[in-house]
């Protein structure tokens, strides 16, 4: 029994001091590189989406982070209007518009609520067409053929990335991107592995230590209606590279351009094997503690 308690404590000291190397790495590397950062052009965003063959018809879902982007000779509204222009009309926008201080709202407008994801998805947000689903936890903005698809049933989701969700949703569209802009590599920020814990929380017992609580709110939706929704508040420590290290460089591409960190991986081949390593204990979660027994598969609870 000490031997295990004893592993078990060098594990967890080992993904402690990964975590701090990895943000001492980021520190310097945000140092070493901001003087770079003002001259991206869109040309620059063109050019990497041509490189993964992003095109017409695709279903684009954008992490950003304007700290990152602000000093490119381009404007968030420019951003959006080339993404959109270079999707099409059978194309499709996304992106989080997650609110902040959730804790502290108790009711949520689709047209109000500000977005804390970002500069891009708040100018986003307000873009003529967008339309916004009703989750307080992970609120998503869509504008294109897929819109109505993927953000019409949030408002149902039992967890914020439940097969309900756009995050799930992405992965039944074959030609669906994940992408990453100044959010950095390694899958640091990619909402959609949460898919893990919201599809599997039911069979498998690690994942059901996942969510604690319910909360719920009020939300006024796009046509002013009133309604409420009760979804289940997740918990846990994560440090995304543990995940990252099983997609292939074919699978998860990334790259600096002018000293801007950009990642992009497909939908489907991000959320169908992020849940199939879930199965098998592999997870991106530190805390609770992945105990390889808390992963045996309990069907009955399903």
């Amino acid at each position: 029994m000490f031997k295990t308690l004893s592993k078990t404590i060098s594990k967890v000291v080992i993904y402690f001091i990964t975590i701090l190397s990895n943000k001492i790495h980021n520190f310097f590397w945000r140092s070493k590189n901001n003087f770079q950062k003002n001259s991206l052009e869109l040309i620059d965003i063109e050019s990497f989406l041509k490189r993964i063959n992003i095109k017409k018809g695709d279903t684009l879902f954008v992490h950003s982070s304007w700290e990152e982007l602000k000093k490119s000779n381009f404007t968030a509204k420019e951003l959006i209007e080339f993404l959109v222009k270079s999707l099409g009309q059978e194309g499709t926008l996304s992106m989080p518009a997650f609110p902040a201080n959730q804790s502290k709202i108790t009711e949520f407008s689709i047209k109000h609520t500000p977005s804390a994801a970002g500069l891009l998805t708040e100018i986003f947000r307000r873009y003529p067409g967008v339309k916004r689903s009703v989750n307080l936890n992970h609120s998503v903005v869509a504008l294109g053929k897929n819109a109505e698809f993927l953000i019409n049933e949030h408002h149902l989701s039992q967890t914020a990335c439940d097969e309900r969700s756009p995050y799930f949703k992405l992965s039944k569209i074959k030609n669906a991107w994940i992408v990453g802009l100044g959010v950095g590599h390694r899958l640091k920020v990619a909402t959609a592995l949460h898919c893990v814990e919201s599809q599997l929380w039911k069979t498998v017992p690690y994942f059901k230590k996942i969510f604690s609580e319910q909360k719920c709110y009020n939300y006024v939706d796009e046509n002013g209606l009133h309604g409420k929704h009760c979804y289940l508040v997740r918990r846990g420590a994560i440090y995304t590279p543990k995940i990252a290290k099983y997609f292939t460089e074919q699978e998860l591409i990334e790259c600096e351009i002018k000293g801007l960190q950009l990642y992009a991986i497909k939908a489907p081949i991000l959320i169908n094997k992020s849940v199939e390593l879930g199965k098998l204990g592999k997870t991106m979660y530190i805390w609770p503690l992945p105990f390889t027994w808390l992963f045996k598969e309990n069907k009955d609870s399903a």
